[in-house]
C-alpha cells in the first residue's frame, strides 16, 4: 500500500496503525499547494458478494456524512474526502499535528486539578457539540485526544461511529452473530460494554480519563467497590470535595443516575469553579447561518461572561472589543472572549497584543492606556468616537447583500472564520470588482480545496 497514489490524489507515505477495523495511513494530498499530509483510513470488506457491497456502501456513506458534519468544528479533525476504489472503501480526514494525552500521562504522575478541570472543559466542550448531532463517540480515551502542536487545544479523534460501520459490515457477510461492543476496556461504561451505548456513556468515559490523570492510575488498576462495582478513585488523588462529585456522579454506572447532557456537567463546574472564558455552548452550523454572533448581553445570560469570569464591566468590554476592531477586524470578538477570564488588565491587555504586529501593538497599548490607570473610568465619552462597528475602508463595490449571502453560505461550510475570510477577501476588491469576480477572490481564501469548489457551486451555479 505504501506510495499508492489513490484517486490520483492521496499518496499513501506511512503506516499509523491498523486492527480489526482496517488500517490508517498518513498520506500527501498532492493536489494541494505544499502537498499537506492528510489521514486515510482503509477499510476492507470481507466479501464482494453485490447484495453485501450495496449495504456496505450505504452505511459507509451515511456514517461519512456524519463524519462531514462533525468537521465543523475547530477540535474535530474535518472529513476531506470519502471514496471507493477498487470496491474497498477510504476516508480522508485532516491530519493533526500534535501527542495524544496518552504521553502526558506516565504511570503515577498524578495531574494537578487545575489541569483536569482545563481537560474536562474543553472536551467536555467538543462532546456538546457532537451529541447535538446525536453522535456518540463511543471509544473516548487518552489515545484519541490529541494535543495541538500549534495552539495547545485539545482534539478529539477516532469516532468509533466508523468502526461501528465496520462491524455492521462484517455482521451482514455473516462473520459475526452478535452485537460487537466498540470501545476500550476500562473506560467503557456498562451499558455501552452490552453494545447499547448512550450519549451520557461518553461522559462515563471522559470522567475515567479524569480520574487517571488526577489518580496517575490506569482504569484498570483501580479498584471497585464490592457491593455496587462502583469505582473507587478517590482515596488515590489529590482532589477538592466538588471536583470529586462532580467526577464521581460522571462515572455512576447507572446512566440514569449519572449527569446526562455534557451541558450539565459544564453547568456543575461553572457554579464551582473560574472556567477560561473559551467554554461556550457550542451551536451547530446550520444554527450560526440564522442567527448573528452572540451580543455580550446574550453571553452574559448564557453565563459565559459574568462576574466570575472576567474583570471587564460591560462598557470596558465593549471600548475594548470596539478598539481591537480597527486592528483586526471581526475576529476581535474571538479574541476577547479567549482572553477575557485574565486575572489582571495588564494580563489581559498583554494576551490581546500577541495577537498584533510591533507598530500595532504600540498604538494598541495607547489608546487602551486608561483601562490600566483607570479601572473604574467611564468609558462613554471614548466609546463615543469609536465607529459602532469598524469595518474595513475600501473602495469596493460589492454590495452588502452579496457579502451577506457569501457569509451565509461559507458559515455552513467552514464555521465562523468565514466572516473574517470574506472581510479579508474585500479588501481585494475595487469599485469595478463584479460578483463572480468576488465570489472567486473568497474562494481563493479557504484553505480546503473542496469546501472552496463546493462554495463557488452553491453561488455560482
Amino acid at each position: 500500500m505504501l506510495g499508492t497514489l489513490l484517486v490520483g490524489r492521496y499518496q499513501i507515505r506511512q503506516m499509523l496503525g491498523g486492527g480489526g477495523f482496517g488500517k490508517t495511513y498518513i498520506a500527501l494530498d498532492t493536489q494541494r499547494p505544499g502537498q499537506p499530509k492528510c489521514v486515510v483510513k482503509h477499510f476492507q470488506p470481507v466479501t464482494h458478494n453485490p447484495e453485501f457491497m450495496e449495504t456496505a456502501r450505504r452505511l459507509f456513506t451515511s456514517e461519512a456524512e456524519t463524519l462531514e458534519r462533525l468537521g465543523h468544528h475547530d477540535q474535530i479533525p474535518r472529513l476531506l474526502a470519502y471514496f471507493e476504489e477498487h470496491q474497498e472503501f477510504f476516508l480522508v480526514q485532516e491530519f493533526i499535528d500534535g501527542h495524544s494525552l496518552k504521553a502526558e500521562m506516565p504511570p503515577n504522575q498524578p495531574w494537578t486539578e487545575k489541569k483536569v478541570i482545563i481537560l474536562l472543559q474543553q472536551a467536555l466542550d467538543i462532546l456538546q457539540f457532537i451529541h447535538l448531532h446525536k453522535v456518540i463517540h463511543r471509544d473516548i480515551k487518552p489515545e484519541n485526544i490529541l494535543r495541538r502542536l500549534h495552539d495547545g487545544k485539545l482534539v478529539l479523534i477516532d469516532f468509533g461511529a466508523v468502526k461501528e460501520v465496520q462491524t455492521q459490515i462484517s455482521a451482514i457477510s455473516g462473520q459475526t452473530e452478535m452485537t460487537v461492543a466498540i470501545g476500550t476496556p476500562g473506560y467503557m461504561s456498562l451499558e455501552q460494554f452490552r453494545g447499547k451505548p448512550r450519549l451520557n456513556s461518553d461522559i462515563y468515559s471522559l470522567g475515567i480519563v479524569c480520574i487517571q490523570a488526577l489518580t496517575g492510575v490506569h482504569p484498570r488498576e483501580l479498584a471497585e467497590d464490592p457491593v455496587s462495582g462502583e469505582v473507587l478513585w478517590q482515596n488515590s488523588a489529590e482532589v477538592s470535595p466538588v471536583l470529586a462529585s462532580v467526577l464521581s456522579k460522571m462515572v455512576i454506572n447507572n446512566f440514569k443516575l449519572r449527569y446526562q447532557s455534557a451541558t450539565e456537567v459544564l453547568e456543575a463546574l461553572q457554579q464551582n469553579f473560574h472556567l477560561q472564558a473559551e467554554t461556550q455552548i457550542t451551536v451547530a452550523p446550520s444554527t450560526l447561518t440564522q442567527q448573528p454572533p452572540l451580543t455580550l448581553s446574550q453571553q452574559q445570560r448564557l453565563g459565559l461572561h459574568s462576574s466570575n469570569s472576567s474583570i471587564l464591566s460591560l462598557e470596558q468590554y465593549n471600548y475594548l472589543e470596539n478598539v481591537l476592531t480597527t486592528f483586526v477586524g471581526p475576529i476581535a470578538a474571538t479574541l476577547l472572549r479567549r482572553t477575557a477570564s485574565a486575572s489582571s488588565y495588564q494580563e489581559l491587555i498583554d494576551s490581546l497584543a500577541l495577537h498584533l504586529t510591533a507598530n500595532q501593538q504600540t498604538e494598541f497599548k495607547k489608546k487602551v492606556e486608561p483601562l490600566l490607570e483607570q479601572p473604574t473610568i467611564k468609558y462613554e465619552n471614548i466609546s463615543n468616537s469609536l465607529p459602532e462597528k469598524i469595518q474595513p475602508t475600501t473602495n469596493s463595490g460589492i454590495s452588502d447583500a452579496l457579502v451577506r449571502e457569501c457569509e451565509r453560505e461559507l458559515l455552513d461550510l467552514i464555521g465562523p472564520i468565514a466572516v473574517f475570510l470574506i472581510q479579508k477577501a474585500k479588501k481585494s476588491t475595487s469599485a469595478t470588482t463584479s460578483r463572480t469576480e468576488f465570489i472567486k477572490i473568497v474562494s481563493d481564501e479557504i484553505p480546503d480545496a473542496q469546501k472552496a469548489w463546493q462554495f463557488q457551486q452553491r453561488l455560482l451555479s
